[in-house]
């Protein structure tokens, strides 16, 4: 018996690498790192708050904002001091270089960066500002400090942690729903009722929740490292590649397109390809780590499967989870292809759609032939279990005198009662049978205590019988 696959798993990898290529993270390593994290940070707060954000500042305009709140222009600057923060708003003529938007600076230094704007002010560095009051105008407190936002630039600090978190909250519901969904549908065309199926899938939603906020976080930290800006390089080597013909350089604008929801073009589409295929390895990885992590914990503490099960299993999630990644990638090409010819529909629509059906078209696939493979080499602990079953459960019918009819009940009650668990517990006990016995021992005894009463007959009655008996012994002895 197996357990119920949660088929949000294929897409696990897929959908958080795309959320987190969305944001600035590969620059935090970066000279710069701890104003692109605070960028992140302060945009991150603004949605918690409800906020329309547009980050427009990974566009690179000259002299442009940083992000749109709420139609708000806003220029973010983060520097070690308080001068060099101001200081960096304006051009090597000492003017003001971002009219019409609001200069947000580190919560630590607003009070310093305040005075400092009064004096540019006074100094006539500002345009159209002459009231040096109206700093408070143009200078905004940002959400975090100055070493807040260098530590969320920064791996294996609390600061990056609760960042992180945060983030994640948010992907977390995207998780719960999208689970819901698809695992609805596969019980549904399964045979599953639908009490049975909204059932379970709720269960497997709570389970994609919590996987993809584990991962995202565990992610998030490991991008954060040069070693994955390292995998940037090699993986953009291999794209470089696929672009050289019509063909592959059509495939990676349009996965470009997809993963954006907007048209990237050239260097642009392989740059974006790039980190998006070495950040799916990564949350590739770290997803298979997750999903395996129980069988992990039951093969090494409890004993409750074996460590070639474990082996299996690990296998055959890793070829899931990757599979559905690939199938990502071409599903959110293809997507994107169909939903640029329908303007109903559009490129980033098609892309989300594609890929989430190549990712659990791909996943199921791979997952499949993996089994398939394995299957014929490793025996299921479970299959294992099964097969010995029936020499457990003899002892119980012998001991209670089942009657046909009772075995039968018998049988119905172990349908319900045989479960994966069931088959863990049985595996890691050192005496089965006696698991077994004392597991079932209850079920026996209920199915006898339906039994008619019977009245033991007179005793007169038995005495003529056996008179008879005797009769006819008598009779053919003669």
């Amino acid at each position: 018996m197996e357990e119920k696959k949660n088929a949000y798993d294929y897409l696990t990898g897929s959908q958080i690498a795309n959320d987190i290529e969305k944001t600035q993270i590969n620059k935090f390593h970066t000279k710069g790192g701890t104003g692109f994290a605070a960028e992140e940070a302060n945009a991150l707060n603004d949605r918690l708050w409800g906020r329309t954000v547009d980050q427009v500042g990974t566009a690179n305009t000259l002299n442009g904002a940083d992000r749109i709140v709420d139609g708000i222009q806003i220029q973010t600057k983060y520097f070690d001091t308080p001068s060099r923060t101001v200081n960096s708003a304006f051009d090597l003529d000492g003017n003001f270089k971002y009219q019409g938007q609001l200069l947000e600076v580190p919560s630590d230094q607003y009070t310093d960066c305040i005075e400092l704007m009064r004096n540019k002010i006074s100094e006539g560095k500002v345009q159209g500002v002459i009231d040096p009051n109206d700093a408070e105008n143009i200078v905004k407190k940002g959400d975090v400090s100055y070493r807040q936002a260098k530590n969320i630039a920064k791996a294996g600090n609390i600061n990056s942690l609760i960042y992180d978190a945060q983030t994640h909250c948010v992907s977390t519901g995207y998780a719960f729903a999208i689970s819901f969904t698809i695992n609805f549908a596969k019980l549904k065309w399964a045979g599953k009722s639908t009490e049975d199926a909204i059932n379970d899938s709720v269960s497997l939603a709570f389970q994609s929740g919590a996987t993809s906020f584990i991962t995202g976080i565990a992610t998030a930290q490991i991008l954060r490292s040069k070693t994955a800006a390292i995998g940037v390089v090699t993986s953009r080597c291999g794209v470089r590649t696929v672009v050289q013909t019509d063909a592959g350089k059509k495939v990676v604008e349009k996965v470009a397109q997809a993963s954006l929801g907007k048209a990237v073009y050239g260097a642009a589409a392989t740059n974006h390809v790039a980190k998006l295929l070495r950040s799916n390895v990564v949350t590739s990885v770290v997803t298979t780590a997750v999903i395996t992590a129980p069988d992990f914990y039951r093969a090494a503490f409890t004993g409750s499967i074996s460590w070639a099960q474990f082996s299996k299993n690990l296998v055959v999630n890793g070829a899931g989870v990757a599979g559905g990644a690939g199938g990502w990638v071409v599903g959110a090409a293809g997507g994107a292809a169909v939903g640029s010819f329908f303007p109903i529909i559009g490129t980033a629509v098609g892309g989300v759609v594609g890929g989430l059906f190549g990712a659990f078209t791909g996943g199921s696939a791979a997952t499949l032939a993996s089994k398939a493979i394995l299957d014929g080499l490793i025996e299921d602990d479970a299959k294992e279990m099964i097969r010995v079953l029936p020499d457990c459960l003899q002892p119980l019918a012998f001991d209670f005198l089942l009657s046909e009819d009772e075995v039968k009940a018998f049988a119905e009650d172990l349908k319900d009662r045989i479960t994966p668990e069931f088959l863990r517990d049985m595996y890691q006990s050192t005496d089965r049978r006696r698991f077994v016995y004392n597991s079932f021992e209850n079920a026996c005894a209920r199915i006898i205590a339906k039994r008619p009463h019977i009245t033991p007959p007179a005793i007169d009655a038995v005495q003529t019988i056996l008179t008879l008996k005797e009769e006819e012994v008598e009779a053919a002895m003669e």
